[in-house]
């Protein structure tokens, strides 16, 4: 298995291409966690795997979290992920121990571990309502406790670790904090009442090979936060539901995993590359206007080449050009974009000269970032909805 097919299959697995899924929460539930500090870009990104006919457009794609149908936590790694609430209490019980480990060296810079009573005060305070960050820094103030920076947003990462806190209904332009058992249904949803380590494991492996096709156990293992023993265990516990397949060209000597009932698409991705072709024309460029963050980059490590173009240094965030531009699923660029009241403003950063064709496909590209925000002509199928805020 070549670059050339494993890139075809994650494309297909992902459902960058070919996108089927009918609504944000069930691309959510698809791709398992979604890396999500960066919110608008990461739902953007998350629209682009739904049917044409089923993207809601930035103000129905916010909505969806306002009703609790996607949250917002810190899980898997230290860092926010989008999840479905009846994923979140089992992978926060299978990945806390993880990530208050990776965290263990900034608790100790902050003092987390004296801050029970602010935690306390934090807790209480969102029982009544959701609250936002700013009015919780308040709050702790006020009761001669206070906390900002990060110190304050170490002690509430720990508390939604300890699964006491998850994200509430954005406030205007702000995210906000609920209580957990508010926003996440009981018992450990695919799990069933009670949690099983090994049966999360297995069911994180399962699911994450379901949504991006080939993978290396240290694929799996940098996406996951888990050691490569946790992971090398789980392939175990799956057995002859997952097939080893030997990697060639760039991969030769990697060992990729995919599962046996694979999704045809997966299996056969050339057969659904026409799909999405602009204009019903395979051979035109297809790009993709994707979030720094996006789960076909951040899902991979050791094999993430196969989606980087020589020159690409994905790792590079400084500035504001952090987004990055795909053509045929291999990033060749990055890209910002600027919200205002009446427009989108977006700028590339090309790292080589595209042909005439792939400007043609990022400014349709463009046209359709302004449709998901309600900024002009809505591209075909594309509901523009209200404007939810940048």
């Amino acid at each position: 298995m070549d670059g050339r097919h494993v890139l075809a299959a994650r494309l297909a697995a992902q459902r960058l291409r070919s996108p089927d899924l009918p609504d944000v929460p069930s691309a959510v539930g698809h791709l398992v966690a979604v890396q999500g500090q960066e919110f608008h870009p990461a739902l953007w990104g998350l629209t682009r795997r739904l049917r044409p006919d089923a993207r809601p457009g930035a103000a129905g794609a916010a909505a969806a979290c306002d009703r609790g149908e996607v949250v917002r936590t810190h899980v898997l790694r230290p860092t926010w992920h989008l999840l479905r609430p009846d994923d979140a209490r089992w992978l926060l019980e299978l990945s806390a121990p993880r990530v208050h480990q990776a965290n263990g060296t900034m608790y100790r810079q902050v003092g987390t571990a004296g801050h029970a009573a602010e935690i306390d005060l934090v807790v209480a305070a969102v029982q009544e309502r959701p609250r936002t960050r700013r009015e919780l820094a308040g709050l702790l103030a006020a009761h001669g406790r206070p906390l900002e920076g990060l110190a304050l947003g170490y002690v509430l990462a720990h508390a939604e670790l300890d699964r006491l806190l998850i994200s509430g209904p954005l406030d205007g332009k702000q995210q906000t904090f609920a209580a957990f058992d508010d926003r996440v249904p009981p018992g450990y949803g695919p799990l069933g009442e009670r949690f099983d380590r090994d049966a999360a494991l297995v069911e994180l492996l399962r699911r994450y090979l379901a949504s991006r096709a080939y993978a290396t156990v240290k694929d799996v293992a940098q996406w996951s936060g888990f050691t490569l023993t946790d992971v090398r265990h789980a392939l175990d516990l799956l057995g002859d539901e997952v097939v080893a397949v030997p990697g060639a060209g760039a991969l030769d000597g990697a060992t990729l995993w995919r599962l046996a009932d694979a999704d045809p698409r997966v299996l056969a991705p050339e057969s659904f590359a026409g799909a999405v072709a602009p204009d019903g024309d395979p051979a035109a460029p297809v790009v993709d206007l994707l979030q720094s963050y996006d789960e076909l980059f951040v899902s991979y490590g050791e094999s993430r080449g196969v989606v980087v173009a020589d020159g690409v240094d994905l790792g590079d965030r400084r500035g504001s050009f952090i987004h990055a531009i795909a053509v045929d699923g291999v990033v060749v660029g990055r890209w910002r974009w600027v919200v205002g009241t009446r427009d989108v403003v977006l700028e590339p950063q090309w790292r080589r000269a595209p042909s005439p064709a792939e400007e043609a496909a990022f400014a349709a590209q463009a046209d359709a970032v302004r449709a998901h925000w309600g900024r002009g002509a809505p591209a075909p199928g594309v509901s523009a909805g209200a404007d939810p805020g940048a």
